[in-house]
């Protein structure tokens, strides 16, 4: 079996969440003995190493440049999608049996001649009209909120063209399958949760105080989730001895000083590490104390598989399945929020009960190769018409219902 992997940004290194889900899926269906070339669309060019790395994995790489004008603004796509109009023409001549489209960003590769609407599947990170709307509330300049606000009006549009066109769909997101399948029962779709990044997990050893935030510091969500809790929680905090807040992330050259403004005493940052191991092995727990956003937070589960407990809010833990007081603890109003951080700081028995509990469930919900081979089993017809895709469903996402409660 032969697949094509189109995508909007270099999957490797995978050091964010897209690359993580992306590069991730690359390695199980390598795993599983597909066939694998690798279409990327991007802003930058990978670096030689990373391409060398890359094709580790996969049998080929084709790059075509991502270009804009300033009249894309006016055009009735995404700027995202116009930028990446290269792809309707780049020449794609493999025998493939499906492409698979990394996100709505890649579109235009549906009206290049070398591929059938049939071969098509989309992976959806997001609901992206909903993510530009979150980024237009997330936001404080006014240009930035006008430019968001218009591109959400337009992947909404976008999203009704794509549902003429698409009729196999992979959820990164549980909350959005269950609202698809609502509208599209008679789509091929499936819950496919993010790949694990590590084989096995980490355990905090609770020997310190460090509370975590990891995500990329260059997006306007993450940076209204840190400022509410640096604002909100942070200074509530600071009696309990030892206690630091760590914050990391790719600031991708734009620097922190937009921290600036804020209340930074017990605060560490680091901008862009080159290595996430000792931030992670030296917390206590990870906070996502996300306001606005949509898709699943794969920060949630990458603090998880890296050994700590999670405080979120809902908006966090969203579409991970991830039941609160059983698996991680979700709150909203900033002293519910607070409260949870010291009960937890303050009982390591009690934060290392529900680490545990939320590596078990990952570890028995998010089997991506498995599903995956499910899925292309189902879509070679080898289970039976009366089966189907329900089948599929029914095998991975008992889980999902079991966490709702």
């Amino acid at each position: 079996m032969n697949i094509l992997v189109v995508c909007s940004d270099f999957p490797y290194p995978a050091d964010h969440g897209g690359r993580v889900d992306t590069w991730g899926r690359i390695r199980a269906l390598a795993g599983l003995g597909w066939g694998i070339d690798l279409l990327v669309c991007g802003k930058h060019v990978p670096a030689a190493s990373d391409l060398r790395a890359a094709r580790a994995w996969v049998n080929d790489i084709k790059l075509c440049d991502r270009k804009s004008s300033p009249l894309d603004i006016l055009m009735p796509e995404p700027l995202q999608v116009r930028s990446r109009d290269a792809l309707r023409t780049v020449p794609i001549d493999g025998d493939y049996d499906y492409v698979l489209l990394e996100g709505d960003y890649v579109y235009p590769v549906l009206d290049n001649p070398g591929i059938r609407a049939e071969q098509a599947i989309l992976r959806v990170h997001n609901d992206e009209s909903a993510y530009f709307k979150s980024l237009a509330r997330s936001t404080g300049q006014i240009l930035h909120k006008l430019y968001y606000a218009m591109e959400s009006l337009k992947f909404a549009g976008l999203q009704r063209k794509l549902q003429k066109r698409v009729t196999k769909y992979l959820f990164i997101s549980s909350k959005e399958y269950d609202s698809f399948v609502t509208r599209h029962p008679q789509a091929e779709s499936l819950f496919l949760p993010p790949p694990l990044t590590r084989e096995s997990f980490a355990r905090s050893r609770f020997d310190t105080k460090h509370v975590v935030f990891i995500g990329s510091l260059f997006m306007p969500n993450n940076r209204e989730a840190i400022r509410w809790y640096l604002d909100q929680v942070h200074p509530k905090l600071l009696d309990i001895p030892g206690y630091r807040f760590v914050i990391a992330g790719n600031s991708r050259g734009m620097g922190v000083e937009w921290l600036n403004s804020q209340r930074l005493e017990g605060v560490y940052v680091h901008d862009t590490p080159a290595n996430l191991d000792e931030i992670y092995a030296k917390g206590y727990l990870f906070v996502n104390p996300m306001r606005n956003g949509a898709g699943v937070k794969l920060k949630t589960i990458e603090a998880i598989q890296n050994g700590l407990p999670v405080v979120s809010t809902t908006v966090g833990s969203e579409g991970t399945g991830l039941r609160n007081g059983l698996h991680i603890r979700v709150e909203d109003e900033p002293a519910a929020f607070c409260r949870a951080v010291r009960e937890l700081l303050a009982e390591p028995a009690a934060a290392d009960s529900l680490l545990q509990a939320s590596q078990q469930f990952i570890r028995e919900r998010y089997n991506h190769k498995e599903t995956l081979k499910t899925y292309f089993r189902y879509l070679e017809r080898t289970y039976s018409p009366e089966r189907g895709i329900s089948d599929v469903k029914s095998a991975h996402q008992h889980s999902v219902r079991d966490a709702r409660g």
